[in-house]
């Protein structure tokens, strides 16, 4: 006689991945709280564990609140990103001193830019943005886009929040790749970079490097050029100091005279097209064209997301999802959207340019080396 079973439990495969997608977003909202209150960084600065008790007024949180916070670090304990011992004590484990914000740019920062109330917010809005085309961040922010915001005074903290995480994510997305960065091209062959959309400077810097006697072009707004450190990223790295440019532009428009002057030979984006439509990207890629020799090449980073009916690459080899971080774009930056490499090359090839190849320098980025068609 066969053996009886429960009836009702044939999809709870099906079941356990929709309550997953649910539940995921109230594990974000308490990894938001933990880092908003700072607790890795209390944690961090403790010898040992550190009852609640002791550690609730180190977190700015009242009395009456302890017991929420209990709840809050129990179930964070549970998915292993802290350790919970008997009496109500906590300790550091090795998810939670990632999360640490000191000086140096952290995962810690990355989580404060995504979980944040300004992007909040925007979440809420998604199913209108949807249905609208509109971009999330804008509905609620009136009309302004997420680097609009992030450059008013006021909102200063947000802004330098958001080149910590990039900082951090250039240098995460860099670690554990099929062949490292320096080996995937010709650096020492290179007489003159650019990278666009460059933030503080750490790709370029790291570019440069490589190619000792390389001249580099640092391109991107103004209150990114005036935060970058010199002698901490370049110089650091045994860049000359004598051989960096730092110029202040919009690539909407065609690019200054003194990039033409510059006889580049390579351009680098990393993470930047991606914040644009496939009608702005094709634009910004047109003007590089224009400041190019033929023989030059593009040099597009960027975490691919799997074309369609690929289910093998959803998550990277560092945890993140491509297809949901392109969601991420979409919600707050106007036009953006992390792309498959099917995308990318029709959008290159609208501007004349062709896939020479394309090599995993990162646990989740792809290095595309584009040359004229």
């Amino acid at each position: 006689m066969a053996p009886a079973t429960q009836s009702g439990t044939e999809d709870f495969g099906a079941i356990a991945k929709v309550w997953q997608a649910i539940q995921g977003h109230w594990l974000s909202a308490c990894l938001g709280v933990l880092v908003d209150l700072r607790i890795p960084d209390v944690l961090a600065q403790e010898s040992g564990p550190i009852g609640l008790e002791e550690l609730a007024p180190k977190a700015g949180v009242s009395k009456k609140g302890q017991d929420h916070l209990y709840k809050v670090l129990r179930v964070l304990a549970q998915w292993d990103l802290l350790d919970e011992l008997p009496g109500r004590k906590f300790v550091a484990n090795r998810a939670t001193k990632q999360l640490v914000r000191g000086d140096e740019p952290s995962l810690g920062h990355m989580v404060a830019h995504q979980i944040n109330k300004p992007k909040w917010e925007a979440w809420k809005l998604l199913p209108e943005a949807v249905q609208s085309g509109e971009t999330a961040f804008c509905l609620a922010h009136g009309g302004e886009n997420m680097y609009q915001w992030g450059e008013r005074k006021e909102n200063a903290d947000f802004s330098a929040e958001f080149m910590k995480s990039m900082t951090y994510f250039t240098n995460l997305s860099l670690k554990g790749g099929e062949v490292t960065l320096e080996a995937a091209y010709d650096w020492p062959a290179c007489t003159s970079i650019m990278d666009v959309g460059g933030g503080r400077g750490e790709l370029l810097s790291r570019c440069m490097s490589y190619g000792r006697d390389c001249k580099g072009i640092l391109f991107d707004r103004s209150y990114v050029i005036d935060g970058v450190d010199v002698g901490k990223t370049f110089q650091a790295k045994g860049v000359n100091k004598e051989l960096l440019s730092m110029i202040v532009g919009d690539v909407m428009e065609p690019f200054p005279e003194a990039v033409k002057a510059a006889q580049l030979d390579t351009i680098i984006m990393k993470h930047f097209l991606s914040a644009f439509s496939d009608a702005d990207a094709q634009t910004i890629i047109k003007h590089c064209s224009q400041v190019l020799p033929d023989s030059a090449k593009i040099l597009l980073l960027q975490t691919l997301v799997p074309e369609p009916g690929d289910k093998d690459h959803n998550v990277c080899a560092d945890g993140v999802a491509p297809g949901l971080f392109a969601i991420e774009i979409l919600a707050q930056c106007p036009g953006g959207a992390w792309r498959t490499l099917s995308e990318w090359e029709t959008i290159f090839a609208s501007q004349k340019f062709k896939l020479d190849a394309a090599k995993a320098v990162g646990g989740n980025m792809h290095m595309m080396i584009w040359s004229r068609q």
